[in-house]
């Protein structure tokens, strides 16, 4: 039996999310990710050529591709029909999980406190996303699992080499990188350097 996203993005769990300001810079990017060894690919759906990198990029073998910052349903379904397997929105918008579970896309909904992450859940979202999470640390996630083990948790924002692991332990199921992975720089070479030191946090 195939492995689905869900299982693929739980087993890889670190997600490069990429917006550049153009097309090309965006493939660099990624390609740069997927060769240090970082899988799930989330491209920013408003930035330059998402749905063009989307279609370029998931049919590939070994990766996840998606799209993030994913607004509203009819964006959802522009970058599904482009190839997306998963959907990050920054909030919990029922069009968009009712669009995604109808076609079996992965969905991940932006969420913050307790009620609003079961209130996505209980919608039929996959994961929730916390961001920005470096605001309140692996802290937070350790708080929230204790009575909610079941929450299937994405953290962003503030996620370096030094600190995702104490986001995994704390219990995060994903964790986005984005500016980190440009720290030495934006070339090719800079960010497989730079996304292998992510990729060792993959199981």
């Amino acid at each position: 039996m195939a492995e689905t996203a869900i299982e693929f993005m739980k087993r890889n769990r670190v997600v490069a999310v990429i917006r550049s300001a153009s097309y090309e810079k965006s493939l660099e990017f990624a390609r740069g990710c997927v060769d240090g060894g970082i899988k799930i690919i989330e491209i920013i759906s408003i930035s330059a050529g998402s749905q063009r990198l989307v279609r370029e990029l998931a049919p590939e073998d070994g990766i996840c591709v998606g799209a993030g910052t994913v607004l509203d349903r009819d964006s959802a379904e522009r970058m599904s029909n482009c190839g997306a397997r998963f959907i990050v929105s920054p909030h919990t918008d029922p069009g968009i999980i009712e669009y995604c579970g109808g076609n079996g896309i992965t969905v991940i909904s932006g969420a913050f406190t307790s009620s609003e992450m079961v209130n996505a859940r209980a919608m039929g979202a996959d994961f929730v996303k916390v961001f920005p999470a470096s605001s309140f640390g692996p802290g937070y996630v350790k708080a929230i699992k204790e009575p909610l083990g079941f929450m299937d948790i994405m953290v962003t924002g503030g996620i370096t080499a030094e600190n995702i692991g104490d986001y995994f332990s704390a219990g995060a199921a994903l964790a986005g990188v984005s500016t980190t992975l440009l720290g030495g720089g934006d070339d090719y070479e800079s960010i497989k350097r730079r996304a292998e030191e992510f990729s060792r946090f993959c199981k």
